[in-house]
């Protein structure tokens, strides 16, 4: 189940440009802090606990974990972006929080020991890894038996976004965020193949909001620049264009009165390493 990134040169490198550049405004989007707390919640965090927080950004995870396992737990916290990590390093400091280490480095290529940690949490980057069933079986190798992975992975619609795969697709071009883990039984697949038992994949309707339809037209540049549509973004201009043509096409059909009705569902997984 791999996403073809190798066919990008430096796919992790342009990954983590992009998310410098994002660094400074990250927060202010409204999805990513209720991703985190579903993870959160799900992830069954008490006192003590070793927590490793992969994709960790400004430290949504890594913060909120750091408060609920206390003094006694630890946090490792992994991000390519350095620029991230520095948002993430000074929100820890403003709040006293001793118990996080940060890493600068790329998640499905660490040398960390096995059987460390009781959690591993993964929160909107699931689906920029390379491979998820390899990080997914690297994950299992790194927690305790007994331990438990939490993550979430864009659903079924994914906003205006799942029209840009829909005309992606009828090109022959499979994007990460549609096809890595958008079903639950795709996630219980990738589970099950990692070898972790499964213990809930809830969806989750995470937005729903009526958009313009200039508004939601001008998603395209953004979603391009994304890392998850790099395949479009490699495409020579020409074919590109039409791709664009066609997503156009459709959203404007949908339209009612001018307005496109946007509905945003995420997969919330967990598993237990038996």
């Amino acid at each position: 189940m791999r996403d073809d990134t190798e066919d990008l040169p430096d796919y992790k490198g342009l990954t983590a440009d992009y998310f410098d550049r994002r660094s400074e405004t990250y927060d202010q989007d409204a999805i990513h802090p209720r991703l985190a707390a579903m993870v959160i919640r799900h992830a069954r965090l008490e006192p003590g606990l070793a927590v490793l927080d992969i994709g960790t950004g400004t430290g949504r995870i890594a913060l909120h974990a750091s408060k609920l396992i206390g003094d006694t737990g630890s946090v490792v916290a992994i991000d390519l972006s350095a620029e991230m990590l520095t948002q993430a390093h000074f929100k820890a400091g403003m709040e006293s929080l001793t118990n996080i280490q940060f890493v600068q480095g790329d998640a499905e290529n660490m040398d960390l020991e096995d059987a460390t940690f009781d959690r591993v949490l993964c929160s909107s980057a699931f689906v920029l890894l390379s491979s998820p069933l390899s990080a997914l079986q690297t994950w299992h190798r790194w927690l305790k038996p007994g331990g438990i992975v939490a993550f979430d992975a864009p659903g079924e619609p994914f906003g205006i976004n799942s029209v840009i795969a829909d005309v992606a697709l009828s090109h022959g071009i499979a994007l990460p965020y549609a096809t890595a883990a958008n079903t639950p039984e795709k996630c219980a697949t990738l589970l099950a193949a990692a070898g972790f038992e499964t213990l809930e994949i809830k969806e989750e309707l995470l937005q729903e909001h009526a958009m313009h339809l200039g508004d939601a037209l001008a998603i395209w540049p953004k979603s391009i620049a994304h890392p998850a549509c790099h395949k479009l973004a490699q495409l020579p201009a020409q074919e590109l264009a039409a791709i664009r043509e066609e997503f156009e096409t459709r959203v404007t059909q949908v339209a009612a009165d001018g307005i496109v009705m946007s509905r945003i569902a995420m997969n919330i997984v967990t598993g237990r390493r038996q």
